[in-house]
């Protein structure tokens, strides 16, 4: 545990850990400085000794106002640290890394106020010595679990700061043995756009292309985000591609259809409507076009392939026939767009429903941004509220007699001890939190759970450990944490779940998507173990569970790129959950959820025009209901 704790804390920069501890030991050398000032025993100084200090009242009236000096002294410090070394327009990142010692340097600048009386000096100047000693504590502890390899390149520009957080990736990217990309290639394909982007002072296409890079790590961990909300936009808007009024998905069956079709289009007098089957785009047969497809867009990553073969042919409903395949080509020219005439028209070709193929080149409306989102969100019930409307983590339900509904979104539970459960990989409160719950469920009749972990953003593993252990009489080895420190890998803690099985007796259905990541992917993997769970799902889950802390902050703080800098192992030795570079599933499903023509039409028809809202439609979430009444034999 120390040597993790060390790890994590060397890896940080050094000049908020410096500048964190210089406020506290001088707060500590001010609390003693002041009572010899102000004629009281100096804390910590032997009577033997006090016959060395002056503690005349001439000598306190000539060193009050050098106390006052001396007191502003690390508020100076840290004014010129904010000056020359926070996160140059970003005031969110500088005041949330940097924020707590700066306040405890306020505060002692301004002790000398509160030295004019007895009490108030007794009471303060201890309070600000223990704010200031917290704040150095909360300065290296709490980057440890997300940031502890937080790098600012906000005073470089576009291209410096892309080019120095390549090399951060380079030196400390914890996958780079296992997924082999190759980043310096990727600096090279991706430095003419970053380099246009400088050149006309474009955000959005500066954030386009990082995510895209982001794109090619295939893993989870490593995307782009903007802390530029016009920048964010900006990029989506790059990234969408084209709107020819209708989307695509590919059924089970292997055909691809038409979906989410405008309906102010009219496009049925043409012949597409909802449902009709695309045989071709852009002049090349339609498996070959959705092989080509990329699903790049925004913080979206797909380590598994057949996830994002899923989602391929919304993608390529926004291609152009004159639109380039190679995605550093195609944001350049995007970014020179200015009115939606100019975009590239697609070539379509169908079935109507007659039989008959036919061959349609549909304009360009505008961007694809709007049923790129559309589509595909309503596939991973996004859009949707929830079907019990449960908005809170482990809110639960009964949907029928037997059977309960738990919302998982994500594993996080209480701030301090989810930071101390990563050190040994427990979690107690959490575990008597969960079993509260579930108790109270079972004495209304629950004989079977639902466990609802879609898009579950993740948090710590600590959590996966304790729930499976509530599912399961058996011990499991889980996971082994290491450490790469002066280039040589040590390992350090091994986690276990060990068995509870107060609740082995239910049928469990865990649902999970391409969206559940991170500690989500471990929660599944954990399950995974029990007899008595059932991984279920269209896709399967991300399959991304390296311990983060990579994160750099690119030119003028417009956005930042993560990455996992921490090892994590299965028990063979294999990296824990991540893909390799073949990008083959690691967390299988027990039972994938057919994606059927009517589920399709139905899946991506939630929205209501009516009512201008949503509906609350959940076919995934039906389907396991339906398979809970009788798990055994399936559906």
């Amino acid at each position: 545990m120390i040597d993790l704790v060390l790890g994590r804390i060397l890896s940080q920069e050094p000049l908020p850990i410096f500048l964190s501890l210089f406020v506290a030991l001088y707060a500590i050398t001010v609390l003693i400085l002041m009572r010899s000032v102000f004629g009281e025993k100096p804390l910590g100084i032997p009577p033997e000794l006090m016959r060395y200090t002056d503690c005349s009242a001439a000598f306190r009236r000539k060193r009050k106002k050098l106390y006052i000096l001396v007191c502003a002294v690390p508020l100076v410090v840290c004014i010129f640290h904010f000056i020359f070394a926070r996160f140059k327009s970003c005031s969110w990142a500088t005041w949330h890394y940097y924020g707590i010692f700066y306040l405890a340097s306020a505060l002692l600048a301004l002790q000398p106020l509160a030295d004019f009386t007895k009490i108030t000096r007794k009471i303060c100047a201890p309070l600000i010595t223990a704010f200031a000693i917290a704040a150095f504590f909360h300065t290296i502890s709490f980057p440890m679990a997300w940031s502890s390899n937080l790098r600012n390149h906000t005073y470089e520009t576009y291209t410096e700061s892309f080019i120095s957080m390549t090399h951060d990736m380079e030196e400390s990217y914890s996958l780079i043995d296992w997924k082999k990309p190759d980043i310096p290639a990727l600096r090279e394909r991706f430095l003419p756009v970053v380099q246009h982007a400088e050149r006309t002072q474009d955000k959005g296409l500066f954030h386009a292309a990082m995510c895209a890079y982001a794109y090619y790590f295939y893993d989870g961990h490593v995307k782009a985000f903007a802390e530029n909300t016009d920048a964010w936009y900006m990029a989506l808007l790059l990234l969408s591609g084209n709107d020819y009024g209708f989307s695509m998905v590919r059924l089970d069956d292997g055909r691809i259809i038409a979906v989410s079709c405008n309906p102010e289009l009219d496009l049925d007098s043409l012949g597409i409507h909802n449902g009709t089957q695309i045989i071709r785009w852009n002049n090349k047969a339609i498996d070959e076009a959705v092989a080509e497809a990329e699903c790049i867009y925004g913080g979206n990553t797909w380590p598994v392939k057949e996830n994002e073969d899923f989602f391929r042919p919304a993608w390529l409903a926004t291609m152009g026939v004159n639109d380039s395949t190679d995605i550093t080509e195609r944001l350049i020219a995007a970014a020179s767009i200015t009115d939606d005439s100019e975009r590239s028209p697609a070539i379509v070709g169908f079935l109507t429903d007659d039989g008959e193929y036919k061959e349609l080149e549909l304009p360009a409306i505008q961007a694809g941004i709007n049923r790129l989102e559309y589509t595909y969100l309503s596939l991973l019930h996004w859009l949707s509220p929830n079907a019990y409307w449960l908005d809170t983590n482990l809110e639960t339900v009964m949907v029928n007699d037997d059977t309960a509904y738990m919302l998982r979104d994500s594993e996080t539970s209480n701030i301090l001890l989810d930071n101390l459960s990563y050190l040994n990989g427990e979690h107690p409160y959490f575990r008597k939190k969960l079993t509260k719950i579930l108790e109270e469920f079972r004495e209304q009749g629950m004989k079977n759970l639902i466990i609802d972990a879609r898009h579950n953003t993740g948090g710590f593993s600590a959590m996966g450990n304790e729930t499976a252990s509530l599912f399961t009489n058996e011990r499991y080895e889980m996971v082994t944490k290491a450490t790469n420190r002066n280039g040589e890998l040590k390992k350090l803690t091994t986690e276990f779940i060990e068995p509870n099985g107060s609740f082995s007796d239910i049928n469990v259905v865990l649902l999970t998507d391409a969206f559940c990541v991170s500690a989500g992917d471990y929660l599944v993997y954990a399950l995974s173990k029990c007899p008595n769970v059932t991984v279920m799902g269209m896709t399967a889950s991300n399959c991304s569970c390296q311990t983060t802390g990579g994160l750099s902050y690119l030119s003028n703080g417009i956005n930042y790129v993560v990455y996992p800098v921490g090892w994590m192992y299965e028990p063979d030795g294999k990296r824990l959950i991540d893909t390799d570079e073949t990008r083959t599933c690691t967390l299988p499903l027990d039972v994938k959820i057919p994606l059927t023509y009517e589920a399709a039409l139905s899946m991506t028809s939630v929205y209501d025009e009516e009512t201008e809202g949503f509906k609350n439609i959940d076919y995934q979430l039906d389907y396991a209901i339906e398979y809970l009444k009788h798990p055994r034999q399936g559906l």
